[in-house]
């Protein structure tokens, strides 16, 4: 069995799995080191084969986290053949083959992890249907000059239209709060504005990036799940809040993984609101809310 480094600083390497323990980190001392990938604690990570041939991951106490499948992992999980598995800015593939082939049937795209905020205007189509497509567009142009207005605080890599709303990259899950908490704030300040309400979502993972800069992915299909939640996908437990409590208007809710992210940032208040079922996404998903 083999572990091929698909992207990051060491790009192309290939490692060989047998039966025992491999120590993944930024360390000299450890099994595959990664010393160039910043985003890589020193201990990062560990890979257990057992005689069987079974292969389990299981996070080391990382700053940044350790991620299968794009999702974080919080205790020791089997990694199968072709899955994907993320430490820091290195993407590995677990593969059987001593060679990966890949058969390109379409222009080859680049791939980078990246924040995706998804912003929605609440009630777009009522405001059209209701005041026609004039008065939508033109509440549609308040949000975009606000938005502008932020943009020039936290640079975005792209920036799309949605129709309803827009999708923002950027490079940091902390810059794609900023924006959000400080846009929602424009917002509510102005007393013209009182109408107009948003949803946002955000999250962080690896996007395929297309020629002309428009994103594609997991990662963004994830955002937009995020941002569109609603009491139906939820499931009440004892962690999170009541099914009558969720938030439907002027929100900015987090993944999980963009919440392990920013945890160490003692300025950014969240709050867990509980577990979804998303759409296209197989499990329960942890959504936080970012405080305003």
């Amino acid at each position: 069995m083999y572990l091929f480094i698909l992207s990051g600083p060491k790009e192309g390497y290939r490692f060989t799995i047998t039966p025992g323990i491999l120590v993944v980190g930024r360390s000299s001392e450890a099994d595959i080191s990664l010393p160039n990938d910043r985003y890589v604690s020193g201990t990062h990570a560990e890979l257990h084969m057992d005689e069987s041939g079974k292969l389990t991951l299981l996070d080391r106490g990382s700053r940044n986290g350790t991620f299968l499948a794009g999702e974080i992992i919080h205790e020791a999980r089997e990694v199968k053949p072709g899955d994907i598995i993320q430490i820091g800015r290195t993407f590995f593939k677990y593969s059987r083959r001593a060679a990966e082939r890949y058969f390109i049937q379409e222009p080859v795209m680049e791939s980078n992890p990246e924040a995706i905020l998804v912003i929605d205007m609440v009630g777009s189509s009522r405001i059209a249907q209701a005041m026609g497509d004039r008065v939508a567009s033109k509440v549609k142009n308040i949000l975009l000059e606000k938005l502008n207005d932020n943009l020039k605080k936290y640079p975005a890599e792209f920036l799309k239209n949605t129709g309803d709303g827009f999708m923002i990259i950027l490079g940091s899950a902390k810059n794609a709060i900023k924006l959000a908490t400080d846009f929602l704030a424009d917002l509510r300040a102005d007393e013209s504005n009182r109408g107009i309400h948003v949803r946002m979502g955000i999250h962080y993972g690896e996007t395929s990036i297309l020629p002309d800069g428009d994103r594609r992915g997991l990662a963004v299909d994830m955002a937009f799940r995020v941002e569109s939640v609603k009491v139906d996908d939820m499931h009440q437990t004892v962690v999170g809040i009541k099914k009558d409590m969720l938030p439907r208007i002027d929100r900015i809710f987090i993944t999980e993984v963009v919440h392990h992210m920013i945890a160490s940032d003692s300025m950014i208040k969240t709050r867990c609101i509980g577990f979804f079922d998303l759409k296209g996404f197989t499990g329960r998903h942890k959504i936080f809310e970012i405080f305003t």
